[in-house]
């Protein structure tokens, strides 16, 4: 009867270092999610594809400007991020450049579309691509 007990006890000792071993692989695992959900990445992909028109920018620069009163004059209102306000503003530039292939700002999006820049966004809203994208034809 005592090896029994000792065989269960042994078993509930095995199981409970079994259950502790999944808790601590499942607190690593969720450490890394809340890491990545912090990343620059995850923030450009969750501010382009959370809004309806997103604008990565710099508040000193003549040409998010001019972007920005592209959409007033549309009597829309795009989220804005002003990169040169941010700590990673750098990293996120150097995450529209993996995604986009440029640096340079503004960097606009509509619906989850990449648009350009200023100059494109002028040639979009002249030619009616850029209503098309908003919906508002």
């Amino acid at each position: 009867m005592k090896t029994m007990t000792g065989y269960r006890s042994n078993n509930r000792c095995k199981f409970g270092v079994f259950v502790f071993g999944i808790m601590i692989l499942l607190m690593i695992h969720a450490s890394k999610r809340v890491a990545a959900s912090k990343s620059p990445s995850a923030f450009v992909q969750n501010v382009i594809y959370s809004n309806k028109i997103a604008i990565f920018s710099k508040s000193y620069c003549p040409y998010c400007h001019r972007a920005k009163r592209t959409f007033s004059e549309l009597q829309e209102q795009p989220y804005v991020v002003e990169l040169d306000l941010r700590e990673d503003g750098y990293k996120i530039q150097n995450v529209l450049l993996d995604l986009v292939g440029r640096r340079t700002v503004p960097q606009i999006f509509v619906n989850g579309k990449h648009v350009g820049g200023a100059d494109d966004l002028e040639v979009a809203a002249r030619n009616g691509v850029l209503q098309d994208l908003l919906g508002t034809n």
